[in-house]
């Protein structure tokens, strides 16, 4: 039996008369059945968290530590800073000088040498000596915090600038040596607690451009471990998409390889594709955690 039209219209206008929703009207939720809300995945749960900067936490001061001596800098030490003040090739560090601050912080004296070049490098524009403060001397992963360096740009009232300044001065310049290049640190090891840490989507991306795929061939998952220095071996899983340009999982590897310096950066840093070697045991952690 049909229900007569006006009937219907006049349930409408009751309805409407007494100001509920025509959507409430329809979608009413049966009586006894509470709605369940899916709470969405947090940010935290899906992307893992960044260390936090030192510099934030933990002033730097430029204060002496109690007893602070003068350390000989390591080539890896030289090399970060070569890295930080983006030099390596006309202008390089032979030799340095490093001196326990505040914190975790070292203040880092270096060298600077000149090679013969056409870039327009000379005395009058390159100083003898560079600054430099860095918490590598005494990272530990396991806390969770940044691995920093970055270059002072003025060490008045800086203590122990001036103390890594005077040890870096009585210190004679080494032979020259052939210009590395810049990746040339790169050794493969691990660095210290390193774990495996998935890439976001950004950097997923990013990796693309570096291997100059997209399309054809894309990155959906990816993860970085920590190698030697500042760099960060990278492995991501390979995906063939339909194309005609003749790309097949038959030519196309599982996985690819990546060093990096700054993967959690926007746009900053240095990246470049590696094939594996026996010896990077960074590598082989980061394709056993891709699987």
């Amino acid at each position: 039996m049909r229900t007569p039209v006006r009937l219907v219209a006049a349930a409408l206008a009751a309805v409407l008369l007494s100001g509920c929703a025509l959507d409430n009207l329809w979608n009413d939720v049966p009586a006894g059945r509470e709605p369940v809300a899916t709470p969405a995945p947090s940010e935290s749960a899906t992307t893992p968290e960044e260390p936090q900067d030192e510099r934030d936490a933990h002033p730097y001061t430029g204060a002496l530590a109690k007893d602070a001596t003068c350390v000989k800098a390591s080539r890896d030490v030289l090399d970060d800073a070569e890295f930080t003040g983006m030099v390596g090739g006309a202008v390089t560090y032979p030799v340095g000088a490093l001196v326990k601050a505040n914190a975790k912080w070292w203040t880092i004296a270096v060298a600077t040498r000149i090679e013969k070049n056409n870039d327009g490098y000379t005395r009058d524009n390159v100083p003898r000596y560079e600054v430099f403060v860095s918490n590598a001397p005494s990272y530990d992963e396991d806390a969770d915090v940044s691995l920093v360096t970055w270059q002072l740009t003025s060490t008045a009232g800086d203590r122990a600038a001036a103390k890594a300044l005077a040890c870096v001065k009585k210190m004679p310049l080494p032979q020259t040596r052939p210009t590395p290049k810049p990746w040339a640190s790169y050794t493969g090891k691990l660095g210290a607690h390193a774990r495996c840490i998935p890439l976001t989507a950004a950097q997923l991306a990013r990796f693309q451009e570096v291997g100059q795929v997209g399309g054809a061939i894309t990155y959906p998952r990816g993860v970085r471990v920590k190698a030697n220095l500042k760099w960060w071996t990278v492995a991501v899983a390979t995906q063939v998409n339909p194309n005609g340009e003749g790309y097949t999982r038959a030519n196309v590897p599982l996985a690819a390889l990546f060093v990096s310096n700054a993967p959690t950066a926007a746009a900053s840093g240095m990246s470049f594709p590696i094939t594996q070697k026996k010896s990077d045991a960074a590598a082989r952690r980061a394709l056993g955690c891709l699987g």
